[in-house]
């Protein structure tokens, strides 16, 4: 199977992958059923894309992780420019920061997306009364992967093994499946204070991280 796994097709009948992909979707329902409704969304051939509850998605702490790193480069832009406000000065950020996201082997992410994308863009304001700089904004994050079976060469999936990344392939290139966009988009506001002076270092800015709710903003 590992050598079958370096081949960009596998030279086997349509309709025993089809079989496989099938068997793959019956066996995961009690495991992992998030994955095998993607995997079954696939084989339908639509191509719609699929919307993933956030709350299924921040489950895990490598999307967490990717989160908390773009919110420190948004930590970080701010303070410096805080540093730079005169008494009384107002004024505006917007960037945006991407994390790339690499899905830890065994959990029910990895079978739905090995390696994706956290784009998180922020829009803030920044006022200085005095020694101190108060700052308020909204991130708006989308998490974002296609789900295409191109990326790698075999995938370990429980009771079937090593399954070749070419299988999909195949698939896509005999009309039985299609890929299709994978997304899920959550909201955050920050509130926060940024302190003039070098010491004490810890604790001389202070963010606040708050998710903003569905159907909330």
């Amino acid at each position: 199977m590992f050598l079958r796994g370096l081949r960009r097709r596998t030279g086997r009948p349509v309709p025993e992958l089809v079989a496989l992909f099938r068997s793959i979707v019956e066996g995961g329902r009690d495991f992992h059923p998030i994955a095998s409704d993607f995997l079954e969304h696939f084989m339908d051939g639509t191509g719609a894309s699929r919307t993933m509850s956030q709350r299924w998605l921040r489950s895990f702490k490598v999307i967490k992780k990717a989160e908390r790193k773009n919110q420190r480069r948004f930590e970080r832009q701010l303070a410096g420019r805080a540093r730079q406000l005169r008494e009384g000065e107002s004024s505006w950020l917007h960037d945006h920061w991407d994390a790339r996201i690499n899905a830890f082997i065994g959990t029910e992410l990895f079978y739905v997306s090995r390696m994706s994308l956290l784009r998180s863009q922020g829009s803030f304001v920044l006022t200085r009364d005095g020694p101190e700089t108060r700052v308020s904004g909204t991130v708006r994050h989308r998490w974002f992967d296609p789900y295409d079976w191109d990326r790698g060469r075999w995938v370990y999936i429980p009771r079937h093994g090593l399954v070749s990344i070419a299988v999909g392939r195949d698939l896509v290139a005999a009309d039985e499946a299609r890929n299709f966009l994978m997304e899920s988009r959550h909201v955050q506001t920050l509130e926060g204070r940024c302190r003039d002076g070098r010491w004490p270092r810890r604790g001389r800015d202070e963010f606040g991280w708050s998710l903003v709710r569905a159907g909330e903003g």
